[in-house]
């Protein structure tokens, strides 16, 4: 498991601040859980990213239970339309669920999608974005970011999804041209999205996802 010191964490907090996000520490997903479910009004309608981080937590099943409108296009059963439809109905939500790929101690967030849904809903859409992220997913830096997002985040989720790819078989990237290839949109966020007017991360003392 990943160590970080409580200087480490304080630094992080600190630059995420500096960065124009909200941000906060909690030492368990079940104290983190709590906190962010009082931090979505009832009447919410939250739209939920393609995240494992989410799903490890029980947050969508209390969100279902409570009466928000959920937007989950991970949801079974759906058509490929119909998750394409969920993915643009969580643009307009009023709060975003999601996770990173990584975060720099200099309170950068980095990501990496196949479809884009994700970091668009990021971006620009709802009033209030939450990201979830665990302390695995902490680097030093920019490059050590965009390391992990080809080392570990990729074939970790190729592998997840049964990708048509080379990382899903062995988890090694060698930067494929295969038609299944998920690195295809990566995005930095160096400051809070401008549209976005409240903008939080939720660091979480255990390693969660990829």
């Amino acid at each position: 498991m990943k160590i970080l010191s409580q200087n480490g964490i304080q630094k992080l907090l600190k630059n995420l601040r500096r960065n124009e996000m909200k941000a906060f520490y909690y030492a368990t997903a079940l104290k983190a859980e709590k906190q962010i479910l009082k931090m979505i009004p009832l009447n919410s309608r939250v739209g939920v990213g393609g995240s494992v981080t989410i799903r490890e937590m029980n947050l969508i099943g209390d969100l279902l239970r409570r009466g928000n409108e959920v937007y989950d296009h991970w949801k079974e059963g759906l058509s490929q339309k119909e998750r394409m439809e969920v993915c643009r109905k969580q643009q307009r939500a009023d709060v975003f669920l999601t996770s990173a790929n990584a975060l720099t101690m200099d309170g950068k967030i980095l990501n990496i999608d196949a479809t884009g849904n994700r970091v668009s809903s990021m971006i620009f859409g709802p009033s209030k974005v939450i990201v979830i992220a665990g302390v695995n997913k902490v680097v030093e830096n920019v490059d050590e970011g965009f390391d992990r997002l080809k080392r570990i985040a990729a074939p970790k989720n190729c592998q997840r999804r049964k990708d048509p790819t080379p990382c899903a078989k062995d988890l090694i990237c060698r930067d494929c041209h295969s038609g299944g290839r998920l690195c295809r949109v990566t995005t930095i966020m160096e400051r809070r999205p401008l549209g976005i007017p409240e903008f939080i991360v939720i660091l979480v003392g255990e390693e969660m996802g990829y």
